[in-house]
């Protein structure tokens, strides 16, 4: 095979995992919600967006993990199973958020924890099948896909509009070299920012590194806007900055 044979093919390769993830991304989403065709009205319930955890992304992917939590009776009080569930895995890190769906007729049977702390996860696994006040929590891995936290769409603003869109590519391609494949540019000098996607091992470390960075004599402000690990439940949280 020819090399550029060889690289169509290992590009191809690349782009159908993630493809499968997402899909495995789409149901386990799905698996928490109601059928498409219901007509029972969603309620989202969780953090809101004026809330004190809404932080920029001061930490490391490697800290974040999530899990599913069966068990409880999905006719109790939304505030209830909550408020169990916080106490009851509270021993295994930080939470930063909790997800669980509501219908007119009561709770979904699966909530989502988020948790910031190394090893979690496995803390909250070995929690499985343990009382939580007459009910007894099933705990089942959450892992975020491959592709998410490297595989990422970031904006740059702050920088100097003066300078040629040449120019500015260069440095962009410069200064986050040490992040992985840089591609894609969307600049906008009407509003000064610039979008770029970035592949690599940790890209998302490594970028947000950078934020408040001196790029070419300017202080850069750096958003992971798209691909990101967040520590919040995304889909009532989009475009949102979180932690």
């Amino acid at each position: 095979m020819s090399p550029l044979k060889d690289i169509l093919a290992r590009e191809a390769e690349r782009e159908a995992e993630r493809e499968a993830e997402r899909e495995a991304e789409r149901e386990a989403d799905l698996l928490s919600s109601p059928p498409a065709d219901s007509s029972k009205r969603m309620r989202i319930i969780g953090l809101e967006w004026d809330d004190p955890r809404t932080l920029v992304y001061k930490f490391k992917t490697r800290e974040v993990g999530r899990v599913f939590v069966e068990g409880y009776d999905t006719k109790l009080p939304h505030d209830d199973v909550d408020g169990a569930l916080r106490n009851h895995f509270s021993s295994c890190g930080r939470i930063t958020d909790i997800l669980i769906r509501e219908t007119d007729e009561g709770l979904l049977s699966r909530a989502i924890i988020f948790f910031l702390a190394e090893g979690a996860v496995d803390k909250a696994l070995q929690l499985s099948g343990s009382d939580v006040g007459g009910w007894k929590a099933i705990v089942t891995p959450y892992p975020f896909p491959k592709y998410q936290g490297r595989s990422i769409t970031v904006n740059v603003t702050g920088y100097d509009i003066s300078r040629s869109e040449i120019d500015f590519k260069s440095a962009i391609r410069q200064h986050f070299s040490s992040c992985g494949e840089i591609s894609h540019f969307k600049i906008s000098k009407k509003v000064a920012s610039a979008e770029f996607d970035v592949d690599g091992e940790d890209a998302q470390d490594k970028v947000m590194e950078l934020d408040e960075s001196i790029m070419c004599g300017s202080k850069i402000h750096v958003d992971v806007i798209c691909g990101a690990i967040t520590t919040v439940h995304t889909r009532r949280h989009l475009s949102r900055k979180m932690i």
